[in-house]
């Protein structure tokens, strides 16, 4: 088992942050006071709101979480702040890339429109940039519970943010009762722009055939994936063959139930099979959690996966990172370098 001060050292990436689900204490206190908000709530008693229970039921009852802060974020100033403070608490983790997804319908109640707040998000991870060793991308989320007719609003996006900061597109929310045969025409039209997409699937118990519409739509990632578990030899295998990365999240995936002890969580399983699982928070204030102590889980709970294979699950996530060659090959010779310092 690694010792928490080497996996401090590790430089990260993360390809799986909610941008609601991760914000600080301190940051939820202040976009209440721009708010308007007169939070008299005691730390404890917003945490307590803020944060999922060790012992939540399922998906549902941790996604109630988001209804806290939601309130929080309906203007640019709140939007660009909270997006600077997830870069923020991500590099103080020894993150060198990030993309972090957000549905911009949830924050339109002040008049915003989808442009605006998506701009503002791509504000916020700007000047994270120029203050922290860190590059930080957006994704959007589409939510599955949202009409189609809502959801076809966020395709506009990608001609009319022409940012390199605007990277991806996603698909979150109620998974079992929504599933992804649903979105079909609606990622096919995402795809034809040729916007990479990344989608939600396998959250939830025999879920799995999720996971294989998302790939047959087109998505080269899969958020969470849990149920590649259940996949046949030959299913497994071309998800290797085509390199789908997992973006699973430990904390997380035992919260909303997809599973409920270890002996039934796949990440070592799947990783020694050859599929590209890499390691995510999810949400960091949601499941009280950051970067590292999700390294010290798998460390801990798989005492031989070593420096290098926490190594080669980042090189994974940077293969999978929704940027050009060039930068990835950058991010690769990078990692290489400082793993080896780390190792000597």
């Amino acid at each position: 088992m690694l010792k928490s001060e080497i996996i401090a050292q590790m430089p990260k990436v993360e390809l799986h942050c909610h941008l609601d689900g991760s914000l600080s204490l301190s940051v939820i206190k202040e976009l209440a006071k721009n708010a308007g908000i007169h939070m008299t709530m005691s730390d404890e008693e917003i945490l307590e709101k803020a944060q999922a229970p060790g012992n939540t039921k399922n998906l549902l009852e941790y996604l109630q979480r988001f209804d806290f802060v939601l309130p929080l974020l309906q203007t640019y100033k709140n939007l660009e702040l909270a997006a600077y403070d997830v870069v923020r608490q991500a590099a103080n983790d020894n993150i060198k890339y990030i993309e972090i997804r957000f549905a911009p319908s949830q924050h339109l109640l002040e008049n915003l429109t989808l442009e605006e707040a998506v701009e503002a998000v791509i504000a916020g991870l700007s000047r994270a940039e120029n203050d922290f060793d860190i590059r930080a991308n957006a994704l959007v989320c589409g939510l599955k519970q949202e009409p189609i007719q809502k959801l076809q609003k966020l395709l506009p996006l990608f001609d009319k943010i022409p940012d390199e900061h605007f990277v991806g597109f996603d698909m979150a929310g109620d998974e079992l009762n929504y599933p992804q045969e649903k979105f079909v025409d609606l990622i096919h039209d995402i795809k034809i722009k040729g916007v990479n997409v990344t989608l939600h699937a396998g959250e939830c118990p025999a879920c799995e055939k999720n996971i294989l519409d998302s790939i047959a739509m087109g998505a080269s990632r899969i958020g969470h994936g849990i149920m590649t578990k259940n996949l046949s030899e030959a299913e497994q295998k071309m998800m290797i063959e085509k390199q789908i990365v997992l973006e699973m999240a430990p904390t997380s995936n035992f919260q909303t139930k997809a599973v409920t002890e270890l002996a039934q969580y796949p990440f070592k399983e799947l990783y020694d099979k050859g599929i590209h699982v890499t390691l995510n928070t999810d949400n960091r204030m949601v499941s009280a959690t950051n970067l590292s102590k999700e390294y010290e889980k798998i460390s801990a709970w798989y005492p031989d996966f070593s420096l290098s294979d926490f190594e080669k699950i980042n090189h994974y996530a940077i293969d999978g990172a929704f940027i050009g060659q060039e930068e990835k090959e950058e991010l690769h010779q990078r990692f290489t370098k400082e793993y080896k310092k780390i190792s000597e």
